[in-house]
């Protein structure tokens, strides 16, 4: 039995590592390589290693899961007491082996390194962030070490790029993370389940584009989202959540949601119908910017206030466009171009996910008049969400205010499949399957205009859209 002394404490790494007289534990790596370490040492900071050598009278052994580099800064800290090599490229594996080893006083030493170290972002970006979170969720899941996930959370604050975008690009390839990933995301989020349905509604808004079951992990978090705490907390919120799964649940391959949504029913039947009151309120909200009967101006500013920001590709040939409030100018170097040399008529489709009252999407077709590119500007409003009244400016055909034009038969659906095609006579927009404009540039532009509707009439080189939506917008054109 190893005698009691108190560790941590200084041996003197170079009296005993890897020294023949002394070091009469054998420890195997990888590839045949081996330190020698001296038991006593060794015993006195493990009782894991203890029991293997006083008990089951061990002299070597195996350690070919860690690399060398891991095995000597373990070794080192047996030896001084002290973590002066540990690294953050090594740190893992490191507290990895305090912990099998049960060295408490190392594990404490590397939770704090993973405090002032880790957790210390030199240049706060994402990477860094990623690198302490993945650190983090493997520590919970793998080695019950909670104090990990807390201390990570406790940071958040501090966050450059903020939890929420930081939780759209972790959670980006969302049907490829892992159960231990879903958790670390709840855990992040904490109370605040808006940004969980954010990422959901964008993944499930992807899956729409494809033919794709609705997915194991959607469901996982679905299920994990405490439902009651969400309605009550963030109403308006939670009810175009659930308008948007009940929508989505009419698709066959997404049949698998119903008991989700039927707990959605129950949250809103809940509470004496405060929780239902509080829905009813939320609707009324989101209607305020409607302009049903004055038509509203659209100010040259207004028309360059929205642009695009094409962040990556969602799945093939879809493009994803995130809100932005930057000049249009500036994102035209960023416009998606036409493909097969200039076809007789250009195909947009678009998916948007709610109706965000008072948010204005454009497109830009760019085209060639009197030897210069131009661009031919649409814009089309949701003026009253609760309606699903939608309002278009075509520039150049039409007067330049929202409220004189407006689609018609258009669908009340949040989640809207959209397709634009223009030739060189007309431009035509369904939703839904429902056509809900036939624009005619020669026989529907107002008199005014007759000469600025040819521009509409060329075939576009190349496409711009920008978009003011809370919400994420799909585009792909063909």
């Amino acid at each position: 039995m190893a005698p009691r002394i108190k560790v941590p404490a200084n041996f003197g790494r170079e009296l005993y590592i890897n020294s023949e007289v002394h070091g009469n534990l054998i420890l195997k790596l990888k590839d045949g390589e081996q330190i020698r370490a001296n038991s006593m040492i060794m015993s006195l900071n493990s009782p894991v290693i203890n029991n293997l050598i006083s008990d089951l009278c061990q002299s070597t052994l195996e350690m070919d899961d860690f690399s060398s580099e891991v095995v000597n800064c373990f070794v080192d800290c047996m030896y001084t007491g002290e973590i002066e090599k540990l690294q953050k490229d090594i740190f893992e594996d490191v507290n990895k082996m305090a912990h099998a080893f049960k060295v408490s006083w190392l594990s404490k030493k590397c939770l704090k390194f993973y405090q002032t170290d880790i957790l210390n972002f030199e240049r706060n970006t994402y990477d860094e962030i990623v690198f302490a979170c993945e650190i983090a969720s493997r520590a919970h899941t793998h080695l019950k070490q909670t104090k990990y996930v807390k201390n990570f959370i406790k940071t958040a604050a501090s966050w450059k790029i903020g939890k929420s975008i930081f939780m759209q690009r972790y959670m980006a390839d969302f049907s490829h993370l892992s159960k231990r990933q879903l958790n670390m995301a709840i855990a992040i989020a904490e109370n605040d389940h808006r940004i969980l349905a954010t990422c959901l509604v964008s993944h499930l808004s992807i899956t729409l584009l494809t033919p794709k079951e609705f997915d194991e992990n959607s469901l996982y978090l679905l299920e994990n989202i405490d439902l009651k705490r969400f309605s009550r907390e963030f109403p308006s919120n939670f009810l175009e959540f659930s308008r948007f799964l009940t929508e989505i649940s009419e698709i066959s391959s997404f049949k698998s949601i119903q008991p989700i949504l039927e707990k959605l029913v129950g949250v809103n039947e809940n509470e004496d119908g405060k929780i239902a009151s509080n829905l009813s309120y939320s609707q009324t909200s989101l209607c305020t910017n409607s302009c049903d009967s004055e038509a509203e101006e659209l100010s040259d500013d207004e028309s360059n206030s929205c642009a695009i920001q094409t962040d990556c590709d969602t799945s093939k040939d879809w493009t994803k466009i995130s809100r932005c409030d930057c000049d249009v100018s500036d994102a035209e170097k960023t416009i998606i171009e036409v493909k097969d040399e200039l076809k007789d008529q250009t195909v947009v489709e678009m998916v948007t996910t709610k109706n965000d009252a008072g948010s204005i999407i454009l497109f830009s077709y760019q085209v060639l008049f009197n030897r210069k590119t131009i661009s031919t500007k649409l814009f089309i409003k949701c003026v009253d969400a609760k309606q699903s009244r939608w309002s278009y400016v075509l520039k150049g055909c039409t007067e330049f205010a929202f409220g004189k034009r407006y689609f018609d038969n258009m669908p009340n659906s949040n989640v809207k499949m959209w397709k634009f095609t223009k030739t060189s006579t007309d431009i035509m927009i369904t939703c839904n399957d429902v056509n809900v404009l036939e624009f005619n540039f020669k026989a529907d532009s107002n008199k005014e205009f007759q000469d600025s509707s040819k521009k509409w009439s060329r075939r576009p080189i190349a496409i711009g859209i920008a978009s003011q939506f809370s919400e994420h917008t799909f585009v792909k054109v063909t």
